[in-house]
């Protein structure tokens, strides 16, 4: 059973997760050209999860890309939250998906390697 979960589905493992938290800020915002005091006006604060994977099967790959981006791009991820201390499911968008390369020793046995995708909450 995997840690996190899209749509209820079991991601597979990654090798990294990076988890980030945003402060979106108004476009009253910004440094004063008087005293140079900045002036932040928060007006929401989002998680961004970031997932990489090594090595994997062509299937492997594919069960990524189908939880990441087959049904459009929101989905409902299910995370250890860093912020609230527990387990969460919220709804992110995810945004592009990359491969650092492929790996074809032989057309039997073709591996994706370094599959990334990010998870940025809405």
């Amino acid at each position: 059973m995997s840690v996190f979960k899209v749509n209820g589905a079991d991601l597979p493992p990654p090798v990294s997760a990076v988890w980030s938290f945003a402060d979106l800020s108004s476009e009253e915002s910004g440094r004063s050209t008087r005293d140079g005091a900045m002036q932040k006006d928060i007006i929401a604060q989002k998680r961004t999860i970031t997932f990489t994977w090594g090595m994997l099967t062509l299937q492997e790959a594919c069960t990524v890309m189908q939880l990441c981006k087959n049904r459009g791009a929101a989905v409902w991820l299910t995370f250890p939250d860093i912020l609230s201390g527990k387990m969460q499911t919220m709804r992110f968008y995810t945004g592009d998906v990359s491969s650092a390369n492929y790996v074809i020793p032989n057309a039997d046995n073709i591996r994706i390697n370094g599959i990334s995708c990010s998870f940025i909450e809405m």
